[in-house]
């Protein structure tokens, strides 16, 4: 009796063992498959935010892109249907589309399959500045595009790549009003710092949009692809700080025009000064044999090069002319508007005098011949002709554009 009680008692023992392993096995089995079922969803919910995050990429690629290439040839040569918003009333070059903030509305109008957000004012772009935000960590310029994808919003910001360009590391000359005969009498150099300029002078778009960010008290001017001409010095220079830039100078101007000497690669050495943008043989350039010889006819390609006065009869001015350019890479470096400077060197030294209120034999049709003007009004009383004052000005409000410049110390 005592040895089946025994028994009993073990394998009573047994059963409670081989409970507690399957109750552990089981309980085991269930936390095994808890982990497993997390990890595989982590696993899902990180695919699913990588495929996001390479969605946002892809419209980020695409819309970057167009931004810095603007306009294909096939959408600018129906400009007008595709893009009405940029209300385009001249000949235009198509280089104006890069990195324009109405045209890109335009694309991404057209390309809603890219999840754009439009905001309240209608557009599919807002501007971000440092001069209208509190954002940390943003540039001085640039348009924020914002992208719905699933329940998240992405921000896209687009910087203006296209508006300047690099003004190389050399020795460079300035042009006083004592400077001898093809040489400079004033000298610098840009060794330790990275200098670009705009390519081009500031457009009316460019400045209503700062006056619409900034809720400025100034007029908008039209058409949106002509040069800003009627803004006061002090404005001009506002315009530029808002960009994070400042009003181009003299020195830097004339610089990113006057070929460069074989010698300014190295500080200290002689540079020789050429009267023209475009070579350094001054017989080369038809303004050289327009003043030897005034019954030389003045031909369309000539005045794509400098739009004088006499181009008025010739050919219509164009916005954005690309055929005038610079060894640097600037534009519309001679003739065209009046363009106003910074200039602390020479303070009565600040207004490009080469412009289409004068004829093409006229003497102030060579780089770095300079007029004064007050910054104040626009009128011929405001300018300080020196000279040569040129006809049919008396009166009028004339035209006067500016462009800007930023500079990067090491």
């Amino acid at each position: 009796m005592a040895f089946k009680s025994c028994k009993k008692g073990f394998m009573k023992k047994v059963k409670t063992i081989l409970f507690t392993l399957v109750m552990m096995l089981v309980v085991f089995g269930v936390i095994v498959a808890i982990l497993r079922w997390k990890s595989l969803e982590r696993k899902k919910k990180l695919e699913r935010e990588v495929q996001v995050i390479e969605r946002v990429l892809d419209t980020s690629k695409k819309i970057s892109q167009k931004w810095e290439e603007g306009a294909t040839s096939s959408e600018w040569k129906d400009i007008g249907k595709y893009c009405p918003d940029l209300q385009l009333k001249d000949i235009v070059d198509i280089s104006y589309s890069k990195c324009n903030s109405e045209f890109l509305n335009c694309y991404l109008e057209n390309n809603s399959s890219l999840g754009i957000i439009k905001n309240s004012k209608g557009k599919y772009y807002s501007v971000l500045s440092r001069q209208n935000s509190l954002e940390e960590n943003i540039s001085a310029f640039s348009l924020r595009v914002q992208v719905q994808l699933d329940d998240s919003v992405y921000n896209i910001d687009l910087e203006d790549t296209c508006r300047d360009t690099y003004l190389p590391r050399k020795s460079y000359g300035y042009k006083t009003k004592t400077s001898p005969k093809r040489k400079f009498d004033w000298t610098w150099d840009n060794f330790n710092r990275n200098i670009y300029v705009d390519k081009f002078l500031v457009t009316n778009r460019e400045v209503n949009e700062w006056i619409e960010t900034l809720g400025l008290n100034i007029e908008k001017k039209f058409p949106l692809e002509r040069p800003s001409v009627f803004l006061s010095l002090d404005e001009m220079k506002k315009y530029c700080a808002f960009k994070g830039k400042s009003l181009a100078s003299a020195q830097v101007v004339e610089a990113a025009s006057f070929y460069p000497s074989g010698s300014s690669d190295k500080a200290g050495r002689t540079l020789i000064r050429y009267d023209y943008p475009w070579t350094r043989r001054s017989g080369d350039s038809f303004l050289f044999k327009m003043k030897r010889d005034s019954d030389l006819p003045l031909t369309k390609f000539d005045c794509e090069k400098a739009y004088v006065q006499d181009c008025f009869e010739v050919t219509p001015f164009i916005s954005h002319m690309t055929k005038s350019s610079s060894w640097s890479g600037i534009f519309q470096v001679m003739g065209g508007p009046f363009e106003a400077y910074e200039n602390s060197l020479e303070p009565k030294e600040n207004l490009r005098a080469s412009s289409f209120y004068f004829p093409a034999q006229s003497s102030v049709h060579m780089l770095g011949e300079k007029l004064y003007w007050d910054g104040v009004a626009h009128l011929d009383k405001n300018i300080d002709w020196k000279k040569e004052k040129p006809a049919g000005v008396d009166g009028r409000s004339l035209e006067i554009g500016f462009r800007c410049m930023r500079n990067m110390y090491e």
